[in-house]
């Protein structure tokens, strides 16, 4: 499921399409499997609105190095090793 989500967000970006992984929705499933008609023998994983964006220039996102926010056996351990 997720590598064709991601494949689908791929092709999105490549027609000029925004889209947004979230799960945000699962705590109410019932009533969104209820609301859309999906049948209750199937687990929903994700909700990916689409729109249309205001441009093209996409660019990576600002994040800070790995080193500061990777963490090994211990949160407060701080090294990345």
């Amino acid at each position: 499921m997720v590598q064709a989500a991601w494949s689908f967000q791929l092709a999105l970006r490549a027609r000029g399409l925004g889209s947004c992984w979230t799960t945000l929705h699962l705590r109410h499933a019932a009533e969104v499997a209820e609301l859309l008609g999906i049948p209750p023998h199937y687990t929903q994983v994700s909700l990916i609105p689409i729109a249309y964006t205001k441009g093209t220039n996409f660019k990576p996102a600002k994040r800070p190095p790995v080193s500061e926010i990777t963490h090994f056996d211990r949160w407060d351990a701080g090294d990345a090793r």
